[in-house]
């Protein structure tokens, strides 16, 4: 077999081959013959059909799938030797008019070399990268709820707003009987003013449509179907306990409780410190969108000629079903960005020497385990436990390409920060959601 490769253009090129009768012609009587003595046809004894007979039925499929292994096989072989870098894979030209009963065949691929540009890091216009500024509203809610956190739970004597009261729910009819814990500003107006006439050990009877503000709220809480819900109009209301939260006061105690290092001495170190802590858990947010936009301003920016005509070729060929022109010109077009990025994001990893390898996945597999597990309060996992369940998680195909794909991003994002221009704007979390909204629009 000869094979030889011709340019076309600086994109496209033609690898051509010649393949002989010898180069196939002996596999391929190996495998009639192994036909034949398998071969189970009426009116011949097995191992006696006749080889003719053989021929007629099974040399031209046979013949094909020999000549297609041994074209695939070379042409791999001739890329690598080459050391070309192609785009997709190689496209058959008319190879469906060739006549497979000639003793010798020609074979024609096209490929597509790689498009050939520079990097350029330094933009047209700097990218705005968000930093996420918690407001005077965001860091007093977030005070509040650690107020609750570590406050004291007092018993009251009758209902109050915001309060709680523990209550046992009941019907005979549908066999409910059950203690739970509701938020006074659940009830409907008409509820609460029932039971603020009441104490603890009363009872009362309350229609089921009218108990809270919010519709379903009583399924949730019972943890009764809806359609046996439904089918009743009054539930009975014991009362167990009315209580409400006493907040914890902003004081060097509850500092203590909170921060193991660093404590603040005072209100406005405290309030400065979970203004920063607030502000830590946007980052993530602000630095996936400045990946974003630098991804999208290096598409528009750099320069790609893509093989058009080519890559229609390989839409049309790699399609399942019939496509028109205008179906493939709608593919390519849906597809063109995606396919920059990927040269681009290629040329990004080699200029920047970024490797993915195993034992980095490993990492991350295993510091992910960790950081979930402390997340809900679990302990930090045995080294031997942590191997397993990392092991469980690296059999999963996509689980390792989700964990590659973040790895390269942290990597890329860490290259753009460092030569990206960028122009840090300060902004509030409602206007940056509406920023981050508006281009997804």
């Amino acid at each position: 077999m000869s094979i030889s490769i011709k340019e076309l253009n600086k994109q496209i090129s033609v690898i051509s081959l010649d393949i002989k009768k010898n180069d196939y012609n002996e596999k391929v009587k190996s495998i009639l013959n192994d036909y034949r003595k398998k071969a189970n046809i009426p009116g011949f004894r097995k191992g006696f059909v006749p080889l003719g007979l053989i021929k007629k039925q099974y040399e031209i499929p046979v013949k094909v799938d020999e000549i297609n292994k041994l074209v695939q096989s070379k042409l791999t072989q001739f890329i690598t030797e080459k050391n070309l870098s192609l785009l997709g894979t190689p496209v058959p030209i008319d190879n469906e008019k060739i006549n497979w009963s000639d003793d010798d065949i020609s074979l024609n691929f096209e490929i597509a070399k790689t498009p050939e540009f520079k990097l350029n890091y330094k933009l047209k216009k700097s990218v705005d990268y968000y930093k996420i500024i918690a407001d005077k509203s965001m860091v007093e809610n977030q005070i509040e709820s650690i107020q609750n956190q570590y406050g004291k739970l007092i018993s009251l004597s009758k209902i109050e707003k915001n309060s709680n009261l523990v209550v046992i729910i009941s019907n005979d009819d549908i066999e409910l009987n059950k203690e739970i814990n509701i938020a006074s500003d659940r009830l409907s107006k008409k509820s609460f003013d029932t039971i603020s006439k009441l104490k603890v050990g009363d009872s009362v009877s309350l229609d089921t449509d009218k108990i809270f503000k919010a519709k379903g709220d009583l399924e949730a809480l019972s943890g009764i179907e809806k359609e046996k819900i439904e089918s009743i109009s009054k539930v009975n209301f014991e009362i167990k306990e009315f209580n409400k939260t006493e907040k914890a006061k902003l004081e060097k105690s509850l500092y203590d409780k909170i921060y193991k290092e660093n404590t603040p001495k005072n209100q406005t170190e405290f309030k400065t410190r979970v203004k920063e802590e607030i502000e830590k858990q946007f980052v993530n947010q602000s630095d996936q969108k400045f990946l974003n936009d630098v991804t999208d301003e290096l598409i528009k920016s750099l320069k790609i000629d893509l093989p058009e005509d080519f890559i229609k070729k390989l839409i049309k060929i790699n399609s399942k079903d019939p496509l028109t022109d205008e179906d493939i010109q709608k593919e390519y077009d849906n597809s063109k960005n995606g396919l920059k990025y990927q040269l681009i994001e290629s040329k990004l990893l080699e200029d920047n020497d970024i490797k993915i390898d195993h034992l980095m996945i490993k990492d991350f597999a295993e510091k992910s385990i960790k950081n979930q597990m402390i997340a809900y309060g679990q302990p930090e996992p045995k080294k031997e436990d942590l191997e397993k369940i990392s092991s469980r998680i690296l059999s999963n195909e996509e689980e390792v390409k989700r964990m590659t794909h973040q790895l390269i991003s942290e990597k890329l994002l860490s290259v753009y920060k460092e030569k990206i221009n960028k122009k840090v704007k300060e902004t509030t979390y409602e206007k940056y959601i509406e920023l981050a909204y508006k281009k997804n629009d």
